[in-house]
């Protein structure tokens, strides 16, 4: 019978998938934290809107607990708009929510959008 392996790659193989899974539990930690943002802008102010999502997205994506900060249009609704937000933590999360510019965030759309924001956690 031939071997398809030796004895040493075989293992060099298991220690590679040992080290990916590990790499995988710590990347799914249990402190990350994704948050969702629906807005819905009022029609006259929809461009004002645009320029300030694109401001805070710029800020915050050198956050050092964000992960990621992505900005989505609705495809069939050109007033509604998504924010998709990974932190590393709810300690990330408290201080983005002191920064400049998700202040001034905050008070560019008051008013001027209605808001649906939940935020989630990783179970599997």
């Amino acid at each position: 019978m031939k071997k398809l392996f030796s004895s040493k790659m075989l293992f060099a193989l298991i220690g590679l998938f040992v080290l990916s899974s590990l790499a995988a539990k710590e990347m799914k930690s249990g402190d990350e934290l994704l948050i969702i943002a629906h807005i819905t802008a009022k029609a006259e102010y929809k461009d004002e809107l645009i320029k300030a999502c694109e401001k805070v997205v710029e800020g915050t994506r050198r956050e050092a607990g964000n992960i990621s900060y992505d900005l989505y249009a609705d495809t069939s609704d050109p007033l509604k708009f998504t924010i998709v937000e990974r932190w590393k933590s709810q300690d990330a999360i408290n201080i983005h929510n002191e920064t400049s510019h998700f202040k001034e965030f905050v008070k560019a759309i008051d008013g001027k959008a209605a808001l649906d924001v939940r935020t989630m956690k990783q179970k599997l």
